[in-house]
């Protein structure tokens, strides 16, 4: 980000402030028509929604300028332009480099949170027990995908950038703890299982080194290799629980 952390943007480009509330009465006294506060409320109503709109586009170009540029290349030019916005209306809703850092580092772990949610939710839903291998595979996907391309961005970014360290450094332990919950929810079976919390470590540790590996290139990534024994090693690893119930773990 090409902006010097807590420097606002442009400070001739800040908005007026937005006008008050209208007053509950007239000037003279008497109270005004209430059918005009009714659209009044609907008139703040649509400005929030708006407004809300206006920062989600904010943030996904953020992190598409981060996947596409590089966090390094990225300036809110950038951003504000893919965004479709002008750089007041930038300023308006984070006034500063440390602002749109933290709001987009939050977006794209609510958006890894909820895509993960979904996905392993939609391999297990209706099935009465835990698909081992078809859950891996899932995980996979996800990790092949622009959301964990601009994590990675983020990650080696943050090693000299201290201002991003301090806003990545708790997200992502927030992160690692809401998925380990999750992940209890979505397999309840496994999560019996004296190797669940190890098996859950190899999961993540493996295929996120896998996947960084082939966006970067080189030696070739001996995935179907690894992604075969890596279910047979947790349906290994989860005999505990799984070894009375006569089904394949697929």
């Amino acid at each position: 980000m090409q902006l010097a952390a807590g420097e606002p943007y442009h400070a001739s480009t800040l908005p007026n402030e937005p006008a008050s509330e209208q007053s509950m009465t007239h000037d003279s006294g008497e109270p005004a028509d209430p059918n005009q506060h009714v659209s009044s409320r609907g008139d703040r109503s649509w400005q929030k929604t708006k407004s809300k709109n206006t920062q989600v586009a904010i943030l996904d170009a953020a992190l598409a300028c981060f996947h596409d540029l590089g966090y390094a290349n990225t300036s809110t030019e950038n951003i504000a332009k893919r965004a479709g916005v002008s750089r007041g209306a930038m300023l308006h809703h984070f006034p500063t480099r440390n602002d749109l850092i933290g709001a987009a580092v939050r977006h794209l772990h609510e958006l890894r949170l909820a895509n993960f949610k979904e996905e392993e939710s939609n391999v297990q839903a209706g099935t009465g027990r835990s698909k081992v291998g078809a859950g891996i595979d899932a995980y996979w996907q996800m990790l092949n995908s622009p959301l964990f391309v601009v994590l990675q961005e983020l990650r080696m970014a943050a090693r000299t950038d201290s201002d991003l360290a301090s806003a990545l450094k708790p997200v992502l332990a927030e992160y690692a703890e809401e998925q380990f919950e999750a992940t209890k929810q979505i397999f309840p079976d496994l999560a019996l299982s004296e190797a669940f919390i190890r098996t859950n470590y190899l999961t993540l540790y493996l295929l996120e080194g896998m996947a960084s590996a082939k966006m970067i290139g080189g030696a070739p990534v001996p995935e179907e290799r690894m992604l075969s024994w890596l279910k047979r090693e947790l349906k290994r690893s989860y005999q505990d629980v799984l070894k009375d119930r006569g089904e394949d773990s697929s």
